[in-house]
């Protein structure tokens, strides 16, 4: 029975993600997994939380499987099942210590996003919540902050099943107290300046292929984004002040290839409007994950090197022992990673690129979006084919809007590609592997959240609530029976 529970349970936060997206759902699952361990010797709880996060990234992360086989995907699931083991550490009978299962939780995550191989922080709780009535406690705790209310309300909601009122109405306050503390500082967040703004034209060009090899012709997906952008222009007066393309829309290194670099260059000529493009350049040293800037009269102006590699995609560690495992690691060049944040100027419009990979790094984040007043996210979904890779990293994106109070654009080769606003608000989205063109005028936002003002002191601060509410405890129970006597005589 407590294997069958476990098991619901991690498939059950699986399904608060995309494809299903129930974000309602995460805090039943936790309960589900609560209930499985309670009464359980260490053994036997360490062994349902392997079941539980078995059955959660296993579905999850079953776009990894897309065209490279199972045996990397059933590693990653067996490597990120591993790190949630810890919880099994604090046993649910144990009132007091289950107080501290949200702080647990959070600490995990923090961890797989920079643990191993510079993490992995896909599956977070908070990603999953985007459509939750809370999403905007993402702008002053971020994505942590979020996890941290649904294993609040979970560890509450498992009191009131157990009839633990006092407990249960603890944790609850908990949980008002934080999202008290959104609702003020949503007030305090200074409303958009309607003037300043940016009007920008995403093309999705599409690829010729979904697959591995998709970039194999590389020119033809150049040749794509060229077409898509030029038909837009022949069809629509509309003023543009930027275009941009996503990530590997430009797989032939424009600095050395002489058709692609004077084809870029006649179409800012012709049009008049700058574009940012996503670039491969290569360099003496090996290839690089680039965003560009590219103007009118003047080419090429700021680039933005990628600086979070993906691990076992733009770089290969423990080569040779992924060589071992799958005939595909030999086919993996390792790029090399940048070293400083880079923004595009366009007017007044400062673009923070981020690319793909990029997105589920925290300090990364913020410290790229401090410098600018738009988020710009450039990603490419071909190597991923239909899966849910592309809709679970939107939902990321919309995280990250709120979190960064920064409308965002993100655009894809080939998977999914929309227009966000600062509450996560999507206002324009496309079909999924169609070439197509979003357009909008996109407010500037020049105000930093206290997410972004805390930083990882935001993150410490919500675990310290629940350690804080441990020791607080014994003293609340003590008083409230001192009350009791009190009224009883």
């Amino acid at each position: 029975m407590a294997i069958a529970q476990a098991l619901l349970a991690g498939f059950l936060l699986s399904c608060a993600f995309p494809p299903f997206s129930l974000w309602w759902v995460a805090p039943i699952a936790i309960v589900c997994l609560l209930q499985s361990l309670e009464r359980k010797p260490l053994k036997q709880r360490t062994a349902l939380v392997a079941f539980f996060g078995a059955s959660f990234f296993a579905p999850l992360l079953h776009w990894t499987s897309t065209y490279v086989g199972s045996i990397p995907w059933l590693l990653l699931v067996f490597g990120q099942t591993l790190l949630l083991l810890p919880l099994a550490l604090l046993p649910t009978n144990n009132y007091r210590k289950i107080i501290l299962f949200p702080a647990l939780w959070v600490f995990i995550e923090v961890i797989r996003t920079h643990f191993p191989f510079g993490g992995f922080g896909w599956g977070r709780i908070g990603f999953s919540q985007s459509d939750s009535p809370y999403s905007q406690f993402a702008s002053i705790a971020g994505p942590s902050g979020l996890t941290f209310i649904v294993c609040a309300i979970s560890i509450s909601l498992f009191f009131w099943i157990k009839h633990e009122g006092f407990l249960a109405v603890s944790s609850a306050l908990m949980v008002a107290l934080l999202l008290g503390a959104s609702t003020v500082a949503e007030h305090r967040i200074p409303a958009i300046v309607p003037s300043e703004h940016i009007s920008i034209l995403a093309v999705q060009g599409g690829v010729p292929q979904l697959g591995l090899n998709f970039n194999e012709r590389a020119t033809a997906v150049f040749t794509n984004h060229l077409k898509v952008t030029q038909e837009y222009f022949l069809r629509h007066k509309r003023n543009i002040d930027l275009i941009v393309w996503p990530e590997n829309s430009v797989d032939v290194d424009p600095y050395s290839d002489l058709y692609v670099r004077n084809s870029l260059q006649s179409l800012v000529d012709d049009i008049h409007i700058p574009i940012i493009i996503g670039a491969v350049l290569q360099t003496p040293y090996g290839p690089q994950n680039a965003s560009i800037l590219w103007k009118p009269q003047v080419g090429p102006t700021s680039t933005y090197i990628k600086m979070h590699l993906t691990p076992f995609g733009e770089y290969m560690p423990l080569r040779s022992v992924a060589q071992l495992l799958s005939p595909f690691a030999k086919n993996v060049v390792d790029f090399i990673p940048g070293k400083k944040a880079v923004v595009h100027i366009v007017g007044r419009a400062k673009v923070s690129p981020v690319i793909c990979f990029e997105l589920v790094d925290d300090q990364l984040g913020r410290s790229i979006n401090a410098l600018g007043n738009l988020m710009l996210v450039q990603t490419n979904s071909a190597t991923f084919g239909l899966s849910a890779e592309s809709a679970q990293e939107l939902e990321i994106t919309r995280i990250r809007a709120i979190e960064h109070q920064r409308f965002a654009v993100s655009i894809a080769t080939s998977g999914i590609s929309a227009i966000i606003d600062n509450e996560g608000a999507i206002l324009q989205k496309s079909a999924q592997n169609d070439a197509e063109v979003l357009t909008y005028d996109v407010p500037l936002m020049t105000t930093r959240s206290i997410s972004d003002r805390l930083g990882n002191s935001a993150e410490i601060l919500i675990i310290l609530v629940p350690i804080a509410l441990y020791f607080l405890l014994p003293f609340l129970e003590w008083k409230l029976r001192r009350i009791k006597r009190r009224s009883c005589q």
